[in-house]
């Protein structure tokens, strides 16, 4: 009997200390599971504001993209009525300046039949505001009676042989010619000269 109550004992003694020992591994386990969980609750709370702050950042760009891409639109749209009025209003002065020179012409007309002469006068005026319109715009008139045939500011529509021109030489002008700001607008329409034929020389 006294064997036993010793060998109970020791079995007794020996739960005890496994208890124990279980206790004391719970209690490291749970230790540790309080030294890491805040560590990680920390970790996870600073990802996910970070991925809110991308978010945000995200939400913002898309808005820039939108306004950008809206004024941008805005902008085209007005660069577009702005071309299409210079477009459509492009001669405006220059009609402004042509209307008293058809004012003119109207009162010739008005006229003509009290005053004939009035009408050549009127005319004349006329010719005068036209010349005054163009030059200001930088419209000159080809000169060419008397200049060698040009073939870039002159159009030959005749040649007519002469003794007291050069050969070559613009001798009438049928219709003038103008150039703007030194590019050619229209030739002249010319009459040029050339060299009488020997048989035609026999002949006198």
């Amino acid at each position: 009997m006294s064997g036993r109550k010793k060998d109970k004992k020791k079995v007794d003694a020996k739960e005890v200390e496994l208890e124990q020992s279980e206790d004391r591994s719970n209690d490291s386990v749970e230790a540790d599971n309080n030294d890491e969980n805040p560590t990680m609750k920390n970790e996870v709370e600073e990802l996910q504001a970070e991925v809110d702050g991308l978010q945000k950042i995200n939400a913002s760009l898309q808005e820039q993209m939108l306004r950008v891409q809206a004024e941008a639109d805005n902008f085209r749209k007005r660069m577009q009525r702005e071309k299409d009025d210079f477009a459509r209003f492009a001669r405006e002065g220059f009609v402004r300046d042509l209307l008293p020179v058809k004012d003119n012409l109207e009162r010739a007309l008005l006229h003509a039949g009290d005053d004939p002469a009035s009408v050549v006068d009127g005319v004349k005026l006329t010719l005068e505001q036209f010349d005054s319109i163009f030059k200001t715009m930088g419209v000159e008139c080809i000169e060419c009676l008397g200049a060698p045939f040009d073939p870039a500011f002159h159009q030959a529509m005749t040649q007519v042989e002469s003794d007291e021109h050069e050969p070559n030489c613009v001798v009438d002008e049928l219709q003038r010619g103008y150039q703007l700001h030194g590019r050619l607008l229209r030739p002249a329409m010319v009459t040029v000269a050339k060299a009488k034929s020997d048989e035609k020389e026999g002949k006198g």
